[in-house]
């Protein structure tokens, strides 16, 4: 009976043996298996990997004091409001200011961000974006004919704009720290902003809006090694956005987030 009970529990031993062989065999297979699927699955990564290697060795060549790149892809909002002296603009046209909105009005932005630094030493960014502006209007001067007839102007400010923008900033680190995963910068810099959109049919009649305007870029950000970064940018328009007489200067308050693409992709 001894004898006949060691046996079952050799048999039994030995049958479990075998199954955790299978089993661990079938594991091996199955990793494999997704491995190979998975690459089947994404071809894509390997050519936006490669992609990525290629733009990595020309802009080597090009910039060759320019190390540690990355590149990031940013978003957010952007609230603007131009301010604006009609000087002695004059025009067929009276334009009610009863319903104007002096606010600065919400639009939105998107684009990629390459930081860097150059010459071992001193921290750069070069952003490009595409920028849908909604504007507020504050006139500097504006008539009036009391009681008849409220305030008006003879110039009528576009408030609606799609923008092509290119900024440089350079970032000088902050000495303060909250924790060893977090960063504060301050940055400032230029930025060239292009007008895609058109004009409206009142300002295109004297081509009253330029093309290009300059704009002094400072602004805050708070970098999440981790993951991502959130930054505050307040514009400053150096330069006319519209043609003498009528000066005009459009100002914008960015918030954004700033995630690096090597994480999306």
């Amino acid at each position: 009976m001894i004898n006949l009970k060691h046996l079952l529990v050799c048999f039994c031993i030995i049958g479990s043996i075998q199954v955790q062989g299978q089993q661990i065999v079938n594991l091996k297979k199955q990793s494999t298996q997704s491995l190979d699927s998975a690459y089947l699955l994404h071809p894509f990564k390997d050519k936006i990997q490669a992609i990525k290697l290629e733009i990595k060795k020309e802009l080597g060549k090009l910039f060759v004091d320019f190390n540690d790149n990355n590149v990031y892809l940013l978003s957010g909002i952007g609230l603007s409001k131009q301010f604006i002296n009609a000087g002695n603009y004059n025009s067929s046209f009276n334009y009610d200011l009863a319903n104007n909105k002096s606010a600065f009005k919400p639009g939105y932005y998107l684009g990629f961000r390459v930081d860097g630094v150059y010459k071992e030493k001193h921290l750069y960014s070069f952003a490009v974006s595409l920028d849908r502006i909604s504007s507020g209007t504050e006139y500097a001067n504006s008539t009036s004919l009391q009681p008849f007839i409220g305030n008006f102007s003879r110039f009528k400010a576009d408030d609606q704009f799609l923008n092509f923008s290119l900024a440089a900033h350079y970032k000088k680190l902050l000495p303060f720290k909250p924790n060893i995963r977090s960063n504060f910068y301050i940055v400032g810099g230029p930025s060239i902003d292009t007008r895609l959109s058109g004009q409206s049919s009142d300002n295109l009649v004297n081509n009253n809006y330029r093309r290009f305007i300059l704009r002094a870029d400072l602004g805050i950000e708070y970098e999440n090694k981790s993951f991502y970064t959130l930054f505050m940018h307040y514009k400053q328009g150096v330069t006319s956005f519209t043609k003498s007489p009528v000066s005009t200067h459009l100002n914008s308050l960015e918030i954004g987030l700033l995630m690096k693409a090597s994480d999306l992709f």
